[in-house]
């Protein structure tokens, strides 16, 4: 408020320099429209009026920078020449009223037979010239109220057009709602991510002027959306063909199996050799097709991610400036931007539940079930000599998310492991880690991959790991969830997270030292502690 004060007294300085300017002779343009201020007073300025500028003083010394900055003003203020000149229409009335008064002494003189202009006169006289004076009377009269009448019906034509374009300004604001409630509804009809951010750059693109505007108001963010929406897009186009590839193969792979289970069931070893030849050549395309597929979803999402963290922060953003407008917003024009304000918010909204939408098609895209295939080489393994290699397929259908655990590891579920089977590399810690935790909520905020930041894990993104997984199982309960500024502190709360991981596991995590991680030291040994975490909390959810 003060600044916008500071501003207005800014503008009325400016404006009384350009009238001593003019007054001195010179031809400069005078900027009353740079502030409400000004606009207001542009009459009582360099209009037809004498104005009167009081300027307050404090004889307090502490004051004096302020005192003086006043008197320059007025002394500038009272170098302003006003040339006022009386309203010649109200002296005109005066005029005539005199006149009428005059005319009627010299009516009633006349009736009465007074002295003066008719003295002398006969009684004929008398009559003519009283006749002659209502006469004159009647037109002054007429002539005055004309005058005002034609005032009157002047003012009622001007009242009916303001009426007239007040009603038309309504109406016109009626059917732009109406569009604009029409579009927002044939955006969500058509569901169309692309469509819905071309409606918003050509909707901002058309918005009056805003101090300070958010980003998305300049139309520029947007068009960043949309460049990452086609990328996104053609690579969701390479998982569908890819998919559709992956079916084919995976079509001709149960055909092969049969074939050879076909071929051992009857002692034929001739059809047994032929599909399982076969079975190995279309194993070895889908293990590189499911390769060539898990590298463009891996890229999507990243991509979807960062488009979904864009649009999100960018609403944040927006509303706060939507939410300070509307505190600060006053008189017609400032509403109807505020209505136009809730159609960009309304757009928004609409934006990030699209983003979403199309996150949740990206995922369900990229997955191939192969249950169905598993369940054939079951059928036709189960009497050969594979029962370890089977019940391990068992486990996997079981449980899918145990596919996503790197070589070496054991595919069981994480809460039979033991804290002798962790391992200290980043993709294991992964892996562990995805079955309690997303690590797409917990990078967005820091926009590196999982691997980057377990190659070498910042003490503070170690505690927001263990309050990720607190949030989903609720362990460990006594967590603190805010990262101190104190080192003796930061240590203490590693350290209370060790204590937690071990006594539920029953072990003595003597290999951790909380110091190594603040030094940036010994990272397979807190990977280890990250993964024995994810145990630990597992035990804690129901089977």
């Amino acid at each position: 408020e003060g600044a916008n004060i500071n501003k207005s007294l800014s503008a009325l300085g400016n404006v009384i320099n350009a009238l001593v300017e003019s007054a001195n002779g010179k031809k400069v343009f005078i900027p009353y429209r740079n502030s409400k201020l000004t606009r207001v007073l542009q009459e009582s300025l360099g209009g037809n009026s004498l104005c009167t500028m009081l300027a307050t003083l404090s004889p307090a010394a502490c004051n004096y920078e302020e005192t003086m900055s006043t008197l320059r003003y007025a002394n500038r203020a009272k170098a302003i020449k006003v040339s006022a000149t009386k309203n010649e229409e109200a002296s005109q009335i005066s005029r005539l009223k005199a006149e009428v008064e005059e005319l009627k002494k010299k009516l009633e003189a006349s009736g009465s037979g007074g002295v003066g202009g008719s003295a002398g006169l006969t009684e004929e006289e008398r009559e003519a010239e009283r006749r002659k004076f209502e006469k004159q009377l009647k037109e002054m009269e007429k002539m005055m109220n004309s005058n005002w009448g034609d005032k009157s019906r002047l003012s009622e034509e001007h009242a009916r057009r303001l009426q007239k374009l007040a009603d038309e300004q309504k109406l016109a604001e009626q059917a732009l709602d109406e569009e604009r409630q029409r579009r927002l509804r044939l955006l969500q009809e058509k569901n169309d991510l692309e469509l819905s951010v071309r409606a918003l750059i050509d909707f901002v693109l058309h918005l009056p002027k805003f101090n300070n505007p958010p980003a998305v108001l300049t139309g520029e963010q947007p068009r960043q959306w949309l460049k990452l929406y086609r990328t996104l897009r053609q690579q969701m186009e390479e998982i569908k063909d890819q998919s559709t590839l992956m079916q084919v193969f995976m079509h001709g792979f149960d055909e092969d199996v049969k074939l050879w289970g076909e071929g051992t069931e009857g002692s034929d070893w001739s059809l047994a050799a032929t599909g399982l030849n076969r079975c190995q050549l279309k194993l070895e395309k889908l293990r590189k097709g499911a390769e060539k597929l898990h590298s463009i979803e891996s890229q999507s999402s990243a991509n979807s991610r960062e488009l979904a963290e864009a649009v999100r922060a960018a609403h944040a953003e927006f509303e706060k400036f939507h939410q300070s407008f509307e505190d600060e917003a006053c008189g017609e024009e400032s509403l109807a931007r505020a209505q136009a304000l809730w159609e960009v918010n309304r757009m928004m909204s609409l934006l990030v539940k699209q983003v979403q939408e199309k996150i949740d098609e990206l995922a369900q895209s990229s997955a191939i079930d192969l249950s169905a295939t598993c369940a054939i080489v079951l059928q036709y393994t189960e009497s050969q000599s594979c029962m370890s290699e089977c019940e391990a397929l068992r486990t996997l259908l079981a449980d899918p998310s145990l596919a996503g655990l790197p070589p070496g590891m054991p595919a069981k579920p994480l809460r039979e492991y033991t804290p002798e089977e962790v391992s200290d590399t980043p993709e294991a810690t992964e892996a562990v880690l995805e079955q309690i935790i997303s690590w797409e909520e917990l990078c967005s905020k820091t926009r590196k991959s999982p691997s980057a930041l377990l190659t070498r894990p910042p003490p503070k993104f170690i505690m927001e790991v263990a309050v990720a997984v607190k949030a989903a199982t609720g362990f460990p309960a006594a967590f603190v969830e805010d990262w101190p500024e104190a080192r003796e502190e930061k240590l203490a709360l590693l350290q209370s997270l060790v204590d937690a991981v071990g006594a539920e596991l029953g072990v003595s995590i003597d290999f951790f030292d909380p110091q190594d991680v603040l030094k940036g030291k010994a990272v397979p040994n807190t990977l280890r502690l990250m993964q024995l975490l994810a145990i630990a909390a597992a035990r804690q959810m129901p089977p």
